[in-house]
């Protein structure tokens, strides 16, 4: 790395501590509860803040996008942070922000130390190879790009001239924001970005984990388990790794890696000189897809396989994608909820919630008690958080304000013991919810459109996934975590085994019930006829045709029926994932039901009893990981692979925390002869732990050398974090022709180059550049906007201004899409030769050339922009 790349990742971690301080005080009073005060989390809400304020102050027309805006928004959040703080803490019973920073000094010099040791270690890994090619990455630098060189909000679409991006951006204005305080360009940001994303979530995770672990008096160990979060939650791999040393060391016979059916190990290894996860290959893609997915009819599913994706996987990939760029502030979610389950210190001041008068209240007043036993302020930022989730990663915000209201729920029931008004609180608190996120994030929902279209669930018709590819990857965490609630079960002396046994029945039932329902609506619908058609038909039934009517519910119900049987069987057949996340579901509800089975208050003290909460995340990652199983959601794709990936990842958050949790609470409350329950449950974690952090190493190294060379290669490229490193090295005339295009273009020009595929080298000059072109990968216009005819409409325009001999033309559709530059590369000399680009080079003046790569000037007429 140069000097002055270096210098680039020190000022972008100089702005992310600044934006961090300018947050102390906000959290240090709104999250006043934790032991650590929301320390951990102080970056994670800074640069939330700013960003939040520069695009909602910017999409409402008052700011524009420049570095302006972005310091007045930075200067809006001092203010707003040392108001707060000094608003409160005139409460005696409030420590100073200085004495708990005094006091509390060795927390927070660790936990900046962690960051830093983060953030450095991934900037070096990154600069192993910092390419932004193949996969999403050319996607991403496109939104960055553009963001950055948008005059306002919403950002131009770069692959869509003269649109809107029509996707959840707000992490690229979170990364444009970090990157023009630092004044680093985004040739570096896009991997320093990533850097920050795995220091910010290492962070998180062990704060979280810590402030679970102190919050239940074991400070020591909250340490050292927060430390073990940092590594597991952002790098360590599922056993995947495990299993591709052992085949490729031949371990084990042909009969078990056929039983055992991982795709790429279900055959004997080839005769290599050396075994494939420590060549440059990428062997590591086959961790994010252990499920051998089957069709319910027996046919193995070609190329739209599971993507069962964990974060350590996504850093090693290096993709800047939004479920990526949402971890931190995930993490950031789960210690809010946590907040919302501590009890308030004092409760006994608080707003009678279950007395007599509750009935009595108007809905006004039901309303404004139940935002007073929160706290205002609280229920504001969960609400601004909750939105920015929906905003980052849409997925991600109905999973995290299931557990935010989870939170609410138990500690309401925890306080008072069981009542039918938690139900109507709870549902009352979700709309209290909502109600602020659709109004603080409404610029965006307004222009929002989805590949979906309208959503609905579809039934899963495929094989269950088989319980050892689900242990394959979750296999971890769930060893302790199974180690837990055996214990406590046992403990509690199996009381109310019943009652759990015949809960998890009709779980099951009902999900059984649903799934056929769901097929029932899915069967008499036009489109849904024509997939449950294919499916009777490749079962070797005959139905008699369907009628024209578009609601045929007796055909719909007949094929459902005929379906049936094939279903059941699959279900037996691969009962055990279904059993075990159900028999998780209903321990935990039977650990719950008898935790709050006497109505009292927890005693205030330094020791709270957080395990509920802690078995709330289980909870939701079970059921995160069960609903696949039997439904998904309807999109492009038309099979559940997205569900899985979006559902999983979150999974592997809450019992990724969950397991080390369950480590430390066992080590405190198994003492003695007991104590052989904590060292089965940290052997069996730390021994999965050893293997799966083989992964990083390894993949890590195999990343490096696809781009440097091996290390025995004679040649061994420099390491560097610019992203167009790559194709300076293999294309140095379009890589000067990129930042000459950087360095001398203003605003937002519109610029022709050439049209083809997704995942290729096309529209490759937008995305290096944030230039909106008439259309870049059209797969992904279709999935970010769903049914629209404009990527249809646009790729054979290009392809005739390019290959038409005639300029005369070519020019009425320059200047109906108000072209201002036309890009001839090697890609275009390739795919449109002479014939058609001659007429650019005998009629125009070039704007910039040099070898192989001519930018030509066009000036569109006034009238076509007006057509326009």
């Amino acid at each position: 790395m140069s000097l002055t790349e270096i210098f680039a990742a020190l000022r972008w971690w100089t702005a992310l501590l600044i934006l961090g301080m300018a947050a102390t005080p906000l959290l240090f009073v709104l999250f006043q509860k934790l032991p650590d005060r929301g320390y951990a989390f102080v970056k994670m809400a800074g640069l939330l803040l700013v960003s939040y304020l520069f695009w909602v102050l910017g999409s409402l027309g008052f700011l524009n996008n420049n570095l302006g805006s972005i310091l007045l928004c930075f200067a809006l959040l001092v203010a707003l942070s040392i108001w707060f703080y000094h608003r409160r803490s005139t409460k005696v019973d409030q420590p100073s922000l200085r004495h708990w920073l005094r006091q509390n000094r060795t927390q927070v010099i660790l936990t900046e130390i962690l960051f830093a040791v983060f953030f450095a270690t991934w900037v070096w890994v990154r600069a192993q190879n910092p390419a932004i090619s193949a996969t999403e990455k050319p996607m991403e630098f496109a939104f960055l790009n553009s963001i950055g060189r948008s005059p306002n909000f919403p950002p131009l679409d770069p692959w869509l001239s003269g649109f809107a991006i029509s996707y959840y951006y707000f992490g690229y204005v979170m990364t444009s924001v970090i990157a023009r305080i630092a004044n680093v360009s985004e040739l570096l940001a896009f991997n320093l970005a990533i850097a920050w994303l795995v220091a910010g979530t290492a962070t998180g995770s062990f704060g979280l984990v810590y402030n679970l672990l102190a919050s239940q008096g074991a400070r020591r160990s909250a340490r050292i388990l927060g430390l073990a979060a940092a590594l597991a939650i952002p790098l360590v791999g599922n056993l995947e790794i495990g299993l591709e040393m052992a085949h490729a060391n031949q371990i084990g016979s042909d009969a078990f890696w056929q039983w055992l059916d991982v795709r790429d190990l279900n055959h004997p290894p080839d005769d290599e000189s050396e075994p494939r996860y420590q060549t440059s290959g990428w062997w590591w893609w086959r961790s994010s897809r252990p499920i051998h997915e089957y069709h319910i009819s027996g046919r193995a599913e070609e190329g739209l396989e599971p993507i069962a994706e964990f974060p350590g996987f996504s850093f090693v990939l290096g993709d800047m994608h939004p479920h990526v760029l949402a971890l931190p502030f995930a993490l950031l979610s789960l210690v809010v909820a946590l907040v919302w389950w501590l009890p308030n210190r004092g409760s006994a001041n608080d707003p009678p919630l279950f007395d007599e008068s509750w009935d009595e209240q108007d809905w006004g007043d039901r309303l404004r008690i139940l935002l007073q036993s929160i706290g205002i302020p609280l229920w504001l930022f969960t609400a601004l958080l909750l939105g920015g989730l929906s905003f980052l990663n849409t997925w991600d915000v109905l999973i995290y304000l299931f557990v935010v209201a989870g939170a609410f729920f138990l500690a309401r029931w925890r306080d008072s013991g069981w009542h039918s008004r938690i139900l109507s609180q709870t549902i009352s608190i979700i709309l209290l919810l909502l109600a602020p996120i659709v109004l603080l994030y409404l610029p965006f929902f307004l222009g929002f459109r989805s590949q979906a279209g309208a959503p609905y669930l579809l039934p899963m018709l495929m094989r269950p996934t088989r319980f050892v590819h689900f242990l394959i990857i979750f296999g971890m965490p769930l060893w302790a975590i199974s180690v837990l609630l055996v214990s406590l079960i046992i403990k509690q002396r199996f009381r109310f085994w019943q009652k759990g046994l015949l809960a998890g029945v009709l779980l099951i039932l009902a999900l059984f019930l649903l799934t056929f329902l769901f097929g029932l609506i899915v069967a008499i619908s036009p489109e849904g006829a024509v997939r449950v058609s294919g499916l009777v038909n490749e079962l070797g039934i005959t139905l008699a045709p369907r009628p024209e009517q578009s609601l045929a519910f007796g055909w719909g119900v007949t094929a459902v029926l005929a379906i049936l049987p094939t279903f059941l069987n699959a279900r037996v057949a691969y009962p055990l994932m279904t059993l075990f996340l159900t028999a998780t579901i209903g321990l935990v509800t039977m650990i719950w039901h008898e935790r709050f089975r006497s109505a009292k208050n927890p005693e205030v003290n330094d020791k709270q009893d957080v395990l509920p909460f802690a078995l709330l995340l289980v909870f939701s990652a079970a059921l995160l990981t069960l609903g696949p199983e039997f439904v998904y959601l309807r999109d492009n794709f038309g099979v559940r692979l997205n569900t899985i990936f979006k559902f999983y990842y979150q999974a592997w958050v809450m019992f990724g925390v969950s397991a080390l949790f369950a480590i430390g609470y066992l080590w405190q409350e198994f003492r003695g002869s007991r104590r052989i329950v904590p060292v089965i449950a940290a052997a069996g974690y730390f021994l999965a732990f050893a293997i799966a952090l083989l992964f990083p190493i390894y993949a890590v190294g195999s990343r490096a050398g696809e781009y440097r060379g091996s290390l025995t290669a004679e040649v061994r490229h420099p390491a560097t974090i610019n992203g167009l490193a790559q194709v300076q090295r293999f294309n140095s005339d379009e890589y000067e022709a990129i930042i000459w295009l950087r360095e001398n273009t203003s605003g937002t020009p519109v610029i022709l180059e050439a049209v083809g595929g997704q995942y290729s080298g096309y529209g490759r000059i937008s995305a290096a550049t944030g230039l909106p072109t008439l259309l870049g990968w059209a797969g992904h216009e279709y999935q970010w906007r769903g049914d629209t005819p404009e990527p249809a409409i646009r790729e054979p325009a290009v392809n005739k201004i390019y290959s038409q001999s005639d300029l005369l033309s070519a020019a009425e559709l320059l200047n109906r899409y108000s072209v201002e530059y036309i890009y001839v590369g090697d890609l275009e000399q390739q795919l449109y030769g002479p014939a058609g680009l001659d007429k650019f080079a005998e009629n125009l003046e070039p704007a910039y050339s040099n070898n192989s790569v001519t930018i030509y000037r066009w000036e569109p007429q006034e009238q076509s922009k007006q057509d326009r």
